[in-house]
């Protein structure tokens, strides 16, 4: 069983690179920041940032001191008097800008998770200059004219394979963001771009307005069904929250609404709630996302055909494993039609439950995870409750510590004296087989009103070795449920494995072990980046694994294993209805973003063509409709949300080798794996995965994962 995770804001804005000290800067700071705690240096344990001391107003001058500081380094570039050469032209480019990198990616790692009315006006007033800012440097042909001679020399000159993947990607990021057009279109790209970043914006601040606005209130508990515990007392300290004197709030959240779904016997409610959620963005109100997504869709049509390309698809896929849209398609369909025949048997089987319950309508989508889990309890007698205590959140994070140990020996210290962004933060250091510091890790376990939705890892400082080694630091995001004063944080088994999701790509950033720090870490193609976290899935649910962490809070009892073959028989039983859903937003990001022409269309209309073109069937929507789909809209993943299927295959087939190898620890497997992804962006994502298997990927082994192999 494989459970698409949520990652949504991979936070890769601007080709984030290694923090390098400016010092011939220092003295060009304007008076009116000099004590700015963002620009001075850090004196904290490993330089992390001091969020004791930074304020949310902090980062709006600091963000433009650090555009200025980089214009000046670019202008000293273009005036060097000496011949263009790989080190004071291609080196000196990738060492521009380590102030602006700096402040930038806490920024935006802060702006996602604990954001506030200062830090989106800062957001919005800061995306644009940044865009702009970005395409005076990209656009620059003086400074492209340096980078151009340097790159007609690469053959003779004495480059590493390293030094040779910087230069290749810096002459292309400046071709394929149109240093070539002539004026008029430079002019009209850079209004693109400009108008595009505030527009992305603005999507993800109405869905989160839209999200932290709903309320479904809730006076009679029957209407709780046989809810746990702590879902009612979340829902409870949630009606408080929000006014109530009594009674009990959801919210659109995931930790409650999922459990409202799952358990409320009074259907009009469940289609209440679900209504709500699917609903987002498409109310026809000030938080209304139909006419943004709208204008970004034609902005990036445009955009691509002034670049060059057929379809802003082309433009993406460019630069990704697949290559380019026939490729994503093929995928996806040679998925689709069995995640759909297997989907619409369950579903059947799921409206007759329904009936059996007396109940003589059409079955909805809102009554999916209700009757899903009834026919677990029924016909594999499990019941999700029963495993939430074995994955209690700081055990279920140990537990990933500790695969971590087995397979790369790393060690995990926690960190009390770091500061943190929110007080429920947890830090730890990160220290190698040999004893040395790696990097640091930040969780951030609980969703709030101030967060994003979703899971998703940032690096805020990442590795490189241009001058002297840096080390990185990355962050975790979550939206799990918090304690309560009656209840500590009980997960369910896809919530666990979100952790060892985003802590794969934690890994990622961590184990980065190259030069340049634009091509470190996760700094990888899209459909490469959900590889080293979705294949970390894959063990948490192995019994010599799960003996490690799944323990009871109470008892300290490891999970039986009887619970654990129910658990997986259990969760199998759905696996049409969650691959339907994704391979549904899949086609929708595909599908707008395949248009070849720009004129205007209407978002329903054309989310129902497209849907209606696969044959989605009404009882399912896709995982994201269009007017919330921060994914492709708000973050990086335009014409990439295929992504999760792509890395799918790679996991799937790198797993098979260790559990072939008779040994899930594999050492010589593990030492394999940590060097190809402690190589970065060095290589393509081909090159490095046929370098650990020595073949490409076989989709057979995902395709017998989710039981769609046909005999």
């Amino acid at each position: 069983m494989i459970k698409y995770i949520v990652l949504l804001s991979m936070v890769f804005l601007f080709g984030c690179q290694t923090e390098q000290n400016n010092e011939n800067m220092k003295n060009e700071i304007s008076t009116n920041i000099k004590n700015n705690p963002l620009i001075e240096k850090w004196n904290t344990p490993f330089e992390t940032p001091p969020f004791n001391k930074i304020k949310s107003e902090d980062y709006l001058p600091a963000m433009e001191e650090g555009i200025k500081q980089q214009q000046k380094e670019i202008d000293a570039i273009v005036n060097e008097k000496a011949a263009p050469t790989f080190k004071n032209t291609i080196v000196a480019y990738e060492k521009s800008g380590s102030l602006l990198k700096k402040v930038s990616n806490v920024f935006y790692a802060v702006e996602a998770a604990n954001t506030d009315d200062v830090l989106k006006e800062t957001a919005k007033k800061i995306r644009p200059e940044l865009a702009a800012h970005y395409d005076n440097i990209k656009m620059n042909k003086k400074l492209f004219d340096r980078i151009n001679e340097v790159f007609k020399q690469k053959d003779k000159m004495n480059l590493d394979f390293q030094d040779k993947k910087l230069l290749e990607e810096t002459y292309k990021k400046f071709v394929r963001a149109g240093v070539n057009l002539p004026e008029d279109k430079k002019k009209r790209l850079k209004e693109i771009n400009m108008k595009l970043a505030s527009l992305s914006q603005k999507f993800g601040d109405n869905l989160l307005a839209e999200t932290n606005d709903f309320d479904l209130y809730v006076t009679d508990k029957k209407d709780l069904g046989e809810m746990p515990a702590n879902f009612v007392e979340a829902a409870a300290e949630e009606a408080k929250k929000r006014g109530h004197d009594s009674g009990w709030s959801f919210t659109l959240q995931r930790p409650s609404f999922y459990p409202f779904l799952d358990y409320s016997p009074n259907r009009e409610l469940r289609e209440k709630i679900f209504s709500g959620y699917a609903m987002r963005g498409n109310n026809n109100n000030k938080h209304d996302n139909k006419k943004v997504l709208e204008e970004m869709v034609k902005l990036r049509t445009e955009r691509a055909q002034l670049l060059g390309y057929k379809t802003h698809a082309d433009y993406v896929l460019e630069e990704s494993m697949a290559e380019n849209p026939d490729n994503v398609y093929k995928l996806l369909n040679q998925v689709w039609k069995p995640a759909l025949e297997t989907a619409k048997h369950d579903r059947n089987m799921l409206a007759v439950m329904m009936k059996m319950d007396g109940i003589d309508d059409k079955f909805r989508a809102a009554d999916w995870r209700y009757y899903v889990k009834k026919i677990r309890e029924k016909r594999y007698k499990f019941d999700e409750d029963e495993t939430r205590p074995y994955f209690e959140v700081n055990a279920v994070r140990q537990g990933a510590f500790a695969l971590a140990n087995k397979l790369f020996g790393l060690t995990f210290k926690e960190m009390k004296n770091i500061p943190v962004w929110h007080k429920d933060q947890q830090v730890y250091e990160v220290v190698g087989d040999d004893g040395k510091h790696v990097g640091i890790i930040y969780m951030d376990f609980f969703a709030r009103p101030s967060k994003k939705g979703g899971a998703w890892m940032n690096e805020l400082r990442v590795q490189s070795n241009i001058d002297n080694f840096v080390s990185p630091i990355v962050t975790n995001n979550f939206n799990f449920p918090a304690p309560t004063k009656d209840s500590p944080s009980l997960l369910s088994f896809s919530q666990a494995q979100t952790v060892f999701h985003e802590f794969g790509h934690g890994l990622h950033g961590l184990l980065s072990n190259v030069r340049y720090g634009s091509l470190s870490g996760t700094n990888v193609p899209r459909d490469f980046v959900e590889f080293p976290s979705q294949v970390m899935e894959n063990w948490m649910s192995e019994p010599e694994v799960l003996e490690l962490y799944a323990k009871h809070y109470k008892t300290g009892e490891v999970i039986p294993q009887a619970m654990i073959e129910k658990m997986n028989a259990a969760n199998d039983f759905n696996e049409g209805f969650r691959s339907v859903e994704y391979l549904a937003a899949s086609f929708l990001d595909m599908d707008w973003h395949t248009l070849k022409d720009t004129e205007h269309r209407n978002t329903l209309e054309f989310e129902k063509a497209a849907m209606d073109k696969i044959g989605l069937i009404d009882e399912i929507i896709p995982r994201y409709r269009s007017t919330y789909f921060a994914h492709i809209f708000s973050g990086g993943y335009s014409s990439g949300y295929y992504s999760y299927l792509w890395a799918e295959i790679l996991d799937a087939d790198a797993f098979a080798m260790f559990k072939n190898s008779g040994d899930i620890f594999n050492p010589e497997l593990a030492k394999k794996y940590q060097k190809m992804i402690s190589l970065g962006g060095t290589k393509s994502g081909m090159e490095l995965y046929k370098e650990f298997s020595g073949r490409e990927p076989d989709i057979k082994a995902l395709l017998e994962r989710k039981g769609f192999v046909q005999n």
